[in-house]
């Protein structure tokens, strides 16, 4: 089993960290004026304004054994099963999807099916995965050579 944490762009990074700042400035205003509604809002605020972004940053990961690969992003997960994987191919797509890059991979599967992930590794997950379904030639494909050449002469 081997886990591939998300690549994660500065933009986004800066996006979390202006959100959780604007979340804590609104409680704070809240606190000053009291009373329980305001309480009762900066639990929603903090649960959901600051935690589960949060949540979402530190936990989004993509796990690959023999058989499946895991997809896991805060509350969400996906479970694939490797054999249904049809391609694989580098895509900058701004679809909502499990992957904190735009520096992504497309992965088609099942039956018309697909999600985009932003593995920090894309080369060692496209191998685990199987680099035969990599549509795209790139330097994906030449890292990945170059990998299995290593191998060949350490082997």
């Amino acid at each position: 089993m081997h886990v591939f944490k998300s690549k994660i762009d500065r933009w986004i990074l800066v996006c979390f960290i202006l959100s959780v700042i604007a979340c804590l400035m609104g409680v704070s205003v809240m606190l000053k004026i009291g009373g329980t509604a305001n309480y009762v809002m900066i639990a929603v605020i903090i649960i959901a304004g600051i935690g589960f972004p949060l949540w979402i940053l530190a936990s989004t990961r993509y796990i690959a054994d023999q058989e499946n690969l895991k997809i896991i992003s805060g509350p969400f997960s996906w479970i694939i099963p490797i054999q249904s994987i049809i391609s694989i191919q580098e895509t900058q797509s701004a679809i909502t999807s499990p992957a904190l890059s735009f520096d992504r991979l497309e992965i088609i599967y099942g039956e018309d099916k697909a999600i985009v992930i932003s593995p920090l590794d894309k080369a060692g997950l496209i191998e685990m995965l199987g680099h035969e379904k990599l549509m795209v030639v790139d330097k994906i494909s030449k890292k990945i050579s170059k990998k299995n050449k290593k191998n060949r002469k350490n082997g």
